[in-house]
């Protein structure tokens, strides 16, 4: 994730290196800008005929797009931030249940160093586990999930810890799997191709028409237009494609490695010796 201050607007604004959707539009835009030029020359120059599409229809299809990309958009930012929220309600839990631990089991007691293992391989294994790690050599969250119960059940048992802290306990533990499973839902359900592949093709063809629209009134200053046009259009919808997923390792995905040493630094500082 790209660490910046909002209050310096200006430091943001011309931060174009840092800008994932300015990098990957440039030479679009130009080639859009190249499309504008021809499509104005032919038009006035060439063939001199005024195409009957005036700036009417261009901004009854703008509105309609404008839609498209709003949903777009409201539907990307919510599964980026409900996957922030998860994993602050891990960060939340882990240090819950360390805290749990801490001041019902013995110092020096075994149980604590096996439970402060268990809560620190917890993120890691769990950022591995959505961004498909497979070949990483690690534990999995979901056995780290039930390595977890069974050694609290054990040490019920042996009663390293009371047995009515199991009412206090248990809900915390279901926590990671509810957390697990939440995150695997956002990994695995995308937003289904036909409707984001629409709005691509939606965008082209809007800014096909562009210079058809704006030739007669604005002549070659077209260009600039259709340049601007296609700039917001397409780089709303990239920029919905570069949040959609929040558990990459893209500049604007979560940064899972900070969260989870933020787990794992507070969890050693409760549960270490």
């Amino acid at each position: 994730m790209i660490p910046y201050d909002p209050k310096r607007w200006w430091h943001v604004l011309f931060s174009f290196p840092q800008s994932p959707i300015f990098a990957t539009l440039l030479l679009d835009v130009i080639g859009v800008g190249l499309y504008a030029a021809f499509i104005v020359w032919l038009e006035q120059d060439y063939l001199k005929l005024e195409v009957p599409l005036g700036p009417t229809m261009l901004s009854l299809l703008g509105i309609i797009l404008g839609l498209l990309l709003v949903f777009r958009t409201n539907t990307a930012y919510d599964r980026w931030w409900e996957g922030r929220k998860l994993w602050g309600q891990l960060v939340n839990v882990s240090r819950a249940l360390a805290r749990q631990l801490d001041a019902l089991l013995p110092p020096g007691d075994d149980a604590r160093s096996r439970y402060q293992r268990i809560l620190v391989a917890f993120p890691g294994a769990l950022a591995a586990h959505l961004r498909n790690m497979t070949g990483t050599a690690g534990p999995r969250p979901g056995d780290l999930v039930t390595e977890l119960v069974k050694g609290m059940r054990q040490d019920i048992r042996r009663g390293a810890l009371p047995a009515e802290s199991q009412v206090a306990l248990t809900p915390m533990v279901q926590s990671f799997d509810d957390i697990l499973g939440a995150c695997e839902r956002i990994r695995k359900t995308p937003l289904p191709f036909s409707y984001s592949s629409y709005i691509k093709q939606f965008v082209v063809l809007f800014a096909m028409l562009t210079p058809f629209a704006l030739a007669r009134e604005f002549g070659y200053g077209t260009v600039i237009a259709s340049m601007f046009l296609f700039f917001s259009t397409m780089g709303i919808e990239l920029l919905a494609g570069e949040v959609e997923e929040p558990f990459g390792a893209d500049r604007n995905d979560l940064p899972l490695e900070e969260i989870g040493a933020t787990i794992v630094r507070d969890v050693d500082t409760i549960l270490g010796p």
